[in-house]
């Protein structure tokens, strides 16, 4: 097991027995989980992401490391209610993710699955791709489908949120079905127009400037702006399409966004390095 691959089982073990601790424990462990994370995250952009030319992730990871000790500090000053609301969150979203990424059996099912159903959205299309394992073939041109292409970490995620927030059971069944369920089904069409785009070569913009920066051929352009640009500015609003329903369902999760968010105001970002304690945000009066 490799040392970044320590780090994120380290960070969840640390997430869950902070949540599950008491609170004088509790807060400095998840903290220490946080850091953690961060660093892991962080470590990986220049060996990943920034490698796969995803501009997106890259810049993401970047960000985690400071992010992350801010709010690690944050959480042992203040013992602040919605950092430990995000600390159970990330823990319920490994639990449910990391079987799938470490355990191969787990993890080639469901790539087979998203594989099989990709294949067949493509061919609907009245395409002839065709699959050689988890490669789909579309006129000559091969697209693998990987673990992040089944939209297990987008799912995680709102597993997460839902699952954190305390709410009556009918509300929390309606947020997963409007957020994981829609997930996977967006995710099979994004894979559907990645693979068309790419097999027909919709996108030939800007060819040569594409193979100086990555070094691959000049059909790789195609892919790039389906893939790296569009795909990901489609995922990224539809996410936040996604937050807005579940907010919809669990208006609870919105004090914890605002409460965290204000933790980044300039002038909160002061006081708390000057060691000064931030109000909490206060509770918006939703009508349930």
């Amino acid at each position: 097991m490799e040392i970044l691959d320590i780090m994120l089982w380290a960070s969840l073990a640390m997430f869950v027995a902070g949540v599950l601790l008491p609170k004088k424990y509790g807060y400095r462990l998840a903290a220490a989980g946080w850091v953690v994370f961060g660093l892991r995250w962080g470590l990986s952009t220049p060996e990943y992401y920034l490698a796969e030319h995803n501009l997106m992730y890259t810049v993401a990871c970047a960000l985690a490391i400071p992010v992350t000790l801010y709010l690690a500090y944050v959480m042992v000053k203040d013992e602040r209610e919605s950092l430990m609301v995000l600390t159970k969150s990330a823990a319920i979203s490994g639990i449910f993710y990391f079987p799938f990424s470490y355990f191969q059996w787990l993890g080639g099912w469901l790539i087979g699955v998203t594989t099989d159903i990709t294949l067949a959205a493509v061919n609907s299309l009245g395409q002839h791709a065709t699959a050689y394992g988890d490669i789909i073939m579309l006129n000559g041109l091969p697209v693998q489908i990987i673990l992040a292409c089944t939209a297990i970490q987008s799912m995680a995620l709102f597993v997460g949120v839902v699952g954190c927030i305390k709410a009556p059971l009918d509300r929390k069944v309606k947020a997963f079905i409007v957020s994981v369920p829609v997930i996977y089904v967006l995710n099979v069409i994004r894979n559907t127009f990645v693979i068309s785009a790419y097999g027909n070569q919709w996108f030939q913009i800007a060819p040569q400037a594409i193979v100086e920066w990555t070094g691959e051929e000049a059909s790789y352009a195609s892919f790039f702006w389906a893939h790296n640009v569009l795909a990901e500015a489609g995922s990224l609003i539809a996410l936040v399409v996604i937050s807005y329903a579940v907010i919809t369902f669990l208006p609870e999760t919105l004090d914890y966004i605002r409460d965290i968010l204000s933790l980044f105001k300039p002038e909160n970002v002061k006081k708390n390095l000057r060691g000064e304690r931030v109000d909490e945000a206060k509770p918006l009066q939703l009508k349930s």
